[in-house]
């Protein structure tokens, strides 16, 4: 039999699933659901998505990116990992074992929220899952149910890295000789790591490389490290994000931080490591791109887009 002919495994299928989950969770947020939808992984937004599913209907790509968001947050209450069921090839949910309950079909429950058109089978379903760990708890009141980090969990606190503990206090040190350099109107005191002060750091970067070529033919510059650093720096002071750095190991596993292809990795960037709904910015790629695109992409815009 050709290697090609051969039907995916339930291992393939379930990576395949988990692969796409962060992307088709990301359209259903911007291109799935209406202006104002309570996008929280909270039991009322899923509520809310069942009766947005009764009002729209679900097409095959909305029904697998809500299976992926509804799946979640049942998966918040009664813990489990992503599976894949071996006769349909779907993903489903399997509780925390101590459970001791089925797998959960959550594509089927959507379909019986359409057939039933009650707008209260996702919640009947949440609350049953809640009585189950309820019951368990009155006879081992410590227990908790345990959840496999799925794609879209936060990533959680990350090691400190020596290379980024390094850079970060060189660029701290050289702050001062940096910003005197610029030649800023109001000197040090105008670069007070403020919103406003990255119209500032526009104005500057764009006096500085006409060209994006010419910001990527000077990699090594002070001037451009320091411009990194303190767009990082805003970020990471106004949006409630850290300074993160993965070193490229050429033997780690595919879709590990540290994988050569990983676009993450070999960077300074910032991050919110401990949010599901993070932001990460890489600081000198948003330097790029005021300059490739001119000045209808302003450095504010590395501000935006956060939860």
């Amino acid at each position: 039999m050709d290697e090609s002919d051969r039907s995916p495994t339930r291992a393939q299928l379930l990576d395949a699933w988990l692969d796409d989950l962060q992307v088709l969770v990301g359209r259903l947020e911007q291109d799935g659901l209406p202006d104002g939808f309570p996008f929280d992984y909270s039991p009322e937004s899923l509520s809310a998505l069942e009766r947005f599913v009764l009002d729209e209907g679900a097409d095959p790509w909305f029904r697998r990116a809500a299976t992926g968001y509804a799946g979640e947050i049942l998966m918040d209450v009664c813990g489990g990992r992503w599976d894949v069921d071996p006769d349909s090839g779907e993903p489903v949910v399997r509780p925390d074992p101590a459970l001791a309950l089925e797998p959960l079909h959550v594509g089927v429950l959507i379909d019986v929220a359409l057939a039933e058109q009650s707008g209260e089978v996702f919640a009947r379903e949440r609350e049953a899952l809640a009585d189950a760990v309820a019951a368990l708890r009155r006879t081992d009141p410590e227990y908790r149910p345990v959840k496999e980090r799925s794609p879209l969990d936060p990533i959680g606190p990350q090691p400190e890295d020596p290379w980024l503990t390094r850079w970060l206090d060189d660029r701290q040190s050289a702050f001062p000789a940096w910003a005197a350099e610029t030649g800023a109107p109001g000197g040090a005191g105008a670069w007070d790591f403020g919103p406003g002060s990255l119209d500032l750091l526009d104005r500057v970067l764009r006096a500085r490389y006409p060209t994006e070529a010419a910001f990527d033919a000077d990699p090594d510059a002070p001037f451009r490290a320091g411009a990194v650093w303190y767009l990082g720096e805003v970020v990471r002071r106004h949006r409630d994000s850290v300074w993160l750095y993965w070193a490229v190991e050429p033997g780690a596993p595919r879709g590990s931080h540290h994988h050569p292809d990983n676009p993450w990795s070999g960077i300074p960037f910032t991050h919110q490591p401990h949010k599901r709904r993070a932001r990460a910015v890489d600081p000198a790629d948003v330097l790029r791109n005021a300059l490739h695109f001119g000045p209808g992409y302003p450095l504010r815009r590395a501000l935006d887009g956060f939860h």
